[in-house]
């Protein structure tokens, strides 16, 4: 296992990363230019509320904030770990994370730059951070999608089976809250696992992570989930797409939970958000351009700008081996 991580922080594999992830990121820009998005979002900025964009800006970095802050609760039962040290975790991760499928790279970068020598245990934590956001998309999703198609929709969104849906939104609530509340359950499995106990995945006693820290994590997803959900929606309205706060945030809501059910490669990412968008925002917009371009944007400030602050933060790290060697 030691080989494993001193090959993971090594100079060569972090300047594969910031490689990759540059590249992915001109990919991405470059598949997006043939659409004229830089002449529409000039217009949208000479023409438009300025206001609604610069907040929806500003907004990540509260978003990102609040995930820093949930990741340092976490990892209080390994560590204690300044919110600045966090900070730079979470932004590594979404570095590592964004050419990766489903993002599944984010938990890499997360602990390879953490000052601990039990990174799978920390590994093993975010995984609870990862399941509290989880359950606020799919809360929110579900019912957002329930109270949007029975009684605002006007028939331009309509719900096979509604009693069906909203029985499994009932116990899906249900059994999301007792999984998360008992989740101790399936690490004291997990700890049994003969290659788990070689990596020493076993946790102490004081190093559990109590109920009452998986609230506030709980809590603390819930209120990024107002963050994102309330920048899209500012995009939407930036992007002149004005159909209410109201209706515009259930369809945000609905937005997220279609895009996390389905699953993605990170060069697709954005195209299946704009599938995703087209089909959600039809409801209240003739010009699609516009939804999809408020996707794009809300991409471009809360995955490609932090991505590319992380890809600092891995080359800062680079730099520090390289001066040690």
């Amino acid at each position: 296992m030691q080989k494993v991580v001193s090959v993971l922080k090594s100079k060569y594999f972090s300047w594969a990363i910031l490689a990759a992830a540059f590249i992915f990121l001109i990919f991405k820009f470059n598949t997006y230019r043939d659409k004229n998005f830089g002449q529409l979002f000039t217009s949208l900025l000479s023409e438009g509320n300025k206001g609604y964009f610069l907040t929806a800006f500003f907004l990540t970095f509260l978003n990102y904030s609040i995930e820093s802050l949930k990741w340092q609760k976490l990892l209080s039962c390994l560590q204690k770990t300044s919110w600045l040290s966090a900070f730079q975790s979470v932004l590594t991760g979404i570095c590592t994370s964004i050419f990766t499928p489903n993002r599944s790279g984010e938990v890499v970068g997360k602990v390879l730059y953490l000052d601990t020598n039990e990174k799978m245990k920390a590994a093993l934590l975010n995984f609870s951070g990862g399941m509290a956001q989880m359950i606020c998309t799919f809360i929110a999703g579900i019912w957002g999608l329930l109270l949007y198609t029975q009684y605002l929709s006007n028939g331009s969104m309509v719900l096979p089976y509604p009693e069906i849906i909203f029985a499994f939104a009932i116990i899906g609530t249900v059994l999301a809250f007792v999984v998360y509340f008992n989740q101790h359950l399936f690490f004291n499995w997990l700890s049994q696992k003969r290659w788990a106990q070689k990596l020493e995945l076993r946790f102490t006693k004081a190093q559990e992570v109590t109920r009452i820290t998986l609230l506030q994590v709980l809590l603390l997803s819930m209120s990024r989930y107002l963050v994102f959900s309330g920048q899209l929606v500012l995009l939407l309205l930036f992007c002149q797409i004005d159909a209410g706060i109201g209706i515009l945030f259930l369809l945000s809501c609905i937005f997220f939970l279609l895009v996390w059910f389905l699953p993605s490669f990170a060069l697709l990412e954005l195209g299946i958000r704009g599938s995703v968008a087209y089909f959600v925002f039809q409801a209240v917009s003739a010009d699609l351009e516009k939804a999809l371009l408020s996707v794009v944007l809300l991409w471009i400030i809360n995955v490609a700008f932090p991505a590319l602050v992380g890809c600092y933060f891995v080359f800062v790290s680079t730099q520090k081996k390289k001066n040690k060697s």
